[in-house]
């Protein structure tokens, strides 16, 4: 990134930026390991039940809390990327605002040490 002098609000905005993207990010990995999961029936560490009883209707019916368990979590993913999205739309905009013509600058840099 080339260096220029921000105001301390424009930092403030660009930092903002990279964490809610980095939170979207993981967001969006953790949906696809818990649907990697249920496609591939694997049970995470995170939705273990123990239950003293080992009879076969015991085991059918912790198999299918187990994957109640990860659809919930699945769902909970997605109302917290929806809301990440929109904070990142708003900053996004916020700071295009306030940088002006460098934004698009900035915003490619942030993406190009991302990637690397």
């Amino acid at each position: 990134m080339n260096n220029y002098k921000l105001l301390a609000s424009e930092a403030q905005l660009i930092n903002r930026y990279k964490n809610i993207r980095s939170k979207l990010q993981k967001c969006c990995a953790n949906i696809y390991f818990n649907k990697q999961c249920i496609v591939k029936q694997i049970t995470p560490t995170y939705v273990n039940i123990r239950i003293s009883n080992t009879s076969l209707a015991a085991l059918v019916t912790t198999k299918k809390a187990q994957t109640i368990r990860i659809k919930d979590e699945i769902k909970f993913l997605y109302k917290k990327k929806e809301k990440l999205n929109k904070e990142l739309y708003n900053t996004h905009l916020r700071a295009a605002k306030e940088c002006g013509k460098t934004w698009h600058i900035i915003q490619k840099s942030i993406l190009v040490s991302k990637q690397a």
